[in-house]
């Protein structure tokens, strides 16, 4: 099956170039090109899928670090924190859809 998810928003947060893709009200989507931190945040209402498409970085969930390159995926369940920093393009899939204020900052 094909879903063309619509682009929605295109911006530049901190370290990030986002392009945010609605797919469903069950995913939403995210092309993220990052040079540099992301913060820790929580989610309060997601789960998050992170497929690494280019580049190299770690992810920090929990207490836990995880090195990753090009290919890796990373889930991130609700409400867990986490961070992320490196040089890379990573595509985002959310569920359910992303939802302006449902990530909590902590730093």
């Amino acid at each position: 099956m094909y879903i063309d998810g619509e682009q929605t928003n295109k911006k530049i947060v901190g370290p990030m170039n986002i392009a945010e893709y609605k797919i469903t009200p069950q995913f939403s989507g995210a092309l993220i090109e990052i040079d540099g931190d992301h913060g820790k945040i929580k989610c309060l209402n997601e789960d998050r899928i992170y497929y690494i498409v280019e580049g190299a970085g770690d992810f920090f969930i929990e207490e836990e670090k995880f090195s990753v390159k090009k290919d890796d995926v990373i889930f991130v369940p609700m409400n867990t924190v986490y961070n992320f920093i490196g040089r890379m393009k990573i595509f985002l899939v959310c569920s359910p859809e992303f939802k302006k204020g449902d990530d909590v900052h902590l730093e």
